[in-house]
């Protein structure tokens, strides 16, 4: 990696644009090219353009107050530049991975916008620094040492002065890396901070909404049972209910023919008993018996007649005051628990009691298990509440009581007239008996219309109960299952297809239905929110995963740049210090020079107790103990001038024969010296050169004498700096050849 070639336009007083060459000299050393001239000629300008194009912020080291007086600022007979312009060509044979000739330009305008290029290419001052750490080079150490410089290394603090230190070790590109990691490694704990307190923030809403979203599967797998029950049982009972009617009313309709028919022999019978009465005239006796007769037994008849319809509105009042089934009570079921405590209780103290009556326990028990089977029995299938009030009118128990005595004295009066009919008959025996058996037959007939009318009672108040049925039976289906309610009859004729019943199926149904009342009414939104909260969750956690990966990944990363930065950092100060004192003793003539570490101190309390500890293997910065021949050892601050300069110049040699740079611009370093340790200075420069390339501007001829190429600057009337170049091996040839 060397120097090609330097660019500036506009940059100070080189107000157009002007390019210097490095060239290596005839023996393909690196070389030596000095910049020479009068004072105020702008020289040190290029120092200053070096300076600037590897990315110098500091206004003071350029030898400015702000950022636009490194712009030409014109002058009588020049006007002033909008921009400064410099770029270095630098060429690489070292890293080929970044390009074989690599070429930085900084741009800035008077408007204050500033532009980086690397090979042509807009870059961030970042990317610049780091480039060129990559290649050795640093803008603000040794690699552009300007004036003043060399003697600030000393006068530096041990902090400062280890800084410095640590780009000549060429440790600036591993700080660069770990200041950046450092820098990743916060944000990543600030972003892990911060999600983790998003996540403590979901994580109860989501747990929430999990347990809604398993009610509400629950609710569905509920309902769902719950309505293939329903279905099952709304169709088997509606077929039982309408078949039940069907043939109640077809009894009724048979039972109310049965009984026209019966009535209509019976008429026909009466129809011929009086014919043949008007063809045998009866006499006197027998006509006032048969007379009696007749109304004892339409009498009767009439009062077995509204007996029975007493009776059938009787028991169809009864039907329809009968409540539809029903689920038992809270209030019945909270006493029957009650009841069964209270039990419990009283066993409990039988036991407890000195000498329990066995008897009395197993009693106790017995009256326990009766009374918890029959709770359990209304619990499957509940009795309904019998009503407070009796359901039967008393007028009409006084009516069928006195019909009941009317018919007691008409049968007495009945048999009387039978017996003096009886007794008539003997006499006129042989003239009646036809009409005798027809008066039987009619009785006969008479009978069977009365059975048949019993029959139309009760299949009337079977049809009523099932009447009674069905209301209760559309009633619940209304309030529980309307939407059932039109499928009735589809239902009733595919119940055998749809789900088994058995004897609890009712019992079931209920208690799905106090399930679902438990569970309560979830909004179906929940399961979409629960979705995207879950998804959320799982992306922040799977976030926090990857940052507490990257996290120990920095945090190794920091660790090894560390380790590579404190071995490294060992190995170059031993040499380094080792050089610092072959140097110190070649310009002094003898004498010692060393460094010393600066190790940090523990912070103390004001009563001196150790706050934090430290690592004892970290260095907070370096010392340096400089020793003239002759002398004793004394601070860097007691010597004097033209020691602080040698000493300085060895410490840079020094850093030069440990970390060569590729490049390296010293600024009138050697002004301070005398003329032999000038001597000495050029001949450590010309041995350097083996490695490093060196740019200096200086006064010295003894430094001139070594360079292969140079450059004198001068300066016109119109204040614009200009170059004239000579190439010295071109001179000794000249001279050989004369």
């Amino acid at each position: 990696m060397r120097l090609k070639q330097l660019e500036m336009q506009g940059f100070k007083t080189f107000a157009q644009k002007t390019a210097l060459a490095f060239v290596p000299d005839a023996s393909g050393r690196q070389g030596i090219t000095a910049i020479v001239g009068p004072n105020g000629s702008g020289k040190s300008n290029t120092a200053d353009a070096l300076r600037w194009v590897m990315g110098e912020q500091s206004l003071k080291l350029l030898r400015g107050k702000k950022s636009e007086d490194v712009i030409f600022t014109g002058s009588d007979m020049r006007a002033r530049s909008g921009f400064a312009e410099v770029s270095i060509t630098l060429e690489n044979e070292e890293k080929p991975e970044l390009g074989t000739e690599i070429v930085i330009t900084r741009r800035l305008y008077r408007d204050g916008q500033s532009e980086y290029e690397v090979n042509r290419q807009p870059a961030r001052l970042q990317d610049v620094v780091l480039l060129l750490a990559q290649c050795g080079i640093g803008q603000r150490t040794y690699s552009v040492i300007g004036q003043g410089m060399v003697d600030a290394v000393l006068v530096a603090s041990p902090g400062e002065r280890k800084e410095f230190f640590d780009e000549a070790f060429g440790l600036k590109p591993f700080q660069l890396k770990r200041a950046q990691a450092e820098s990743k490694l916060d944000a990543a704990r600030e972003n892990l901070r911060q999600t983790e307190v998003v996540l403590q923030e979901i994580g109860p809403r989501l747990t929430t909404l999990e347990r809604q979203v398993s009610r509400l599967a629950q609710r569905e797998q509920v309902e769902t049972e719950l309505y293939a029950l329903e279905r099952a049982y709304v169709g088997r009972t509606w077929r039982e209910i309408r078949d039940g009617l069907h043939v109640a009313m077809g009894r009724v309709a048979a039972a109310e023919a049965e009984r026209a028919a019966r009535e209509t022999e019976a008429q026909t019978l009466e129809q011929s008993l009086r014919m043949m009465e008007q063809q045998t005239p009866p006499g006197d006796g027998f006509r006032a018996l048969r007379q009696t007769l007749d109304a004892l037994a339409a009498e009767k008849a009439s009062l077995r007649e509204r007996q029975m319809r007493l009776e059938t509105k009787q028991a169809v009042a009864a039907v329809r005051a009968e409540k539809p089934w029903a689920p038992l009570p809270l209030s019945k079921i909270i006493e029957g628990v009650d009841r069964l405590r209270v039990q419990h209780e009283h066993l409990h103290a039988l036991l407890a009691s000195e000498a329990p009556d066995l008897a009395a326990i197993r009693a106790g028990i017995q009256e326990v298990i009766s009374f918890t089977e029959d709770l359990v029995h209304k619990l499957q299938r509940p009795a309904p509440e019998p009503e407070s009030s009796d359901v039967r009118d008393p007028a009409m128990e006084q009516e069928l009581a006195e019909i009941a005595e009317a018919l007691l004295q008409v049968s007495a009066k009945t048999q009387e007239a039978e017996a003096r009919l009886d007794a008539w008959n003997k006499e006129e025996e042989g003239k009646r008996t036809h009409i005798f058996e027809t008066q039987h037959a009619l009785s006969k007939k008479r009978e069977e219309a009365r059975a048949a009318e019993r029959i139309v009672s009760e299949a009337s108040i079977e049809r009523a109960r099932l009447e009674t049925r069905r209301d209760a039976f559309l009633a619940d289906v209304r309030m529980h299952t309307p939407r059932l309610e039109e499928e009735l009859e589809l239902l009733a004729e595919t119940s055998d297809a749809l789900a088994p019943i058995s004897a609890d199926t009712s019992a079931k149904i209920q208690r799905l239905r106090s399930q679902l009342e438990w569970i309560g009414s979830i909004d179906p939104q929940t399961v979409k929110e629960h979705a995207e909260t879950k998804e959320r969750f799982a992306f922040l956690s799977k976030q926090t995963d990857d940052l507490r990966e990257s996290i120990q990944g920095l945090e190794v990363v920091i660790a090894e740049l560390d380790q590579t930065i404190r071995e490294r950092s060992t190995v170059a100060f031993h040499r380094l210090n080792q050089e610092f004192s072959q140097y110190f003793k070649k310009l002094f003539g003898g004498g010692d020079a060393t460094f010393l570490e600066v190790h940090p101190e523990p912070e103390t309390d004001d009563e001196g107790n150790v706050m934090e500890d430290v690592d004892e293997d970290a260095v907070s910065g370096i010392e340096i103990q400089a020793t003239p021949p002759g002398k004793r050892n004394k601070a860097i601050a007691l010597l004097s001038g033209g020691e602080r300069a040698l000493t300085s110049i060895a410490l840079i040699c020094a850093i030069m024969a440990t970390n060569p740079s590729p490049f390296v611009v010293l600024d009138e370093v050697d002004a301070a010296l005398d003329e032999a340790n000038s001597r000495k200075f050029a001949e450590i420069i010309d041995t350097l050169a083996d490695k490093t390339q060196f740019i200096v501007v200086t006064h010295n001829r003894a430094t001139m004498a070594q360079a292969n190429v140079l450059y004198g600057v001068t300066m016109g009337n119109d204040g614009v700096s200009q170059l004239l170049s000579v190439k010295l091996e071109d001179v000794e040839k000249m001279r050989a050849q004369v």
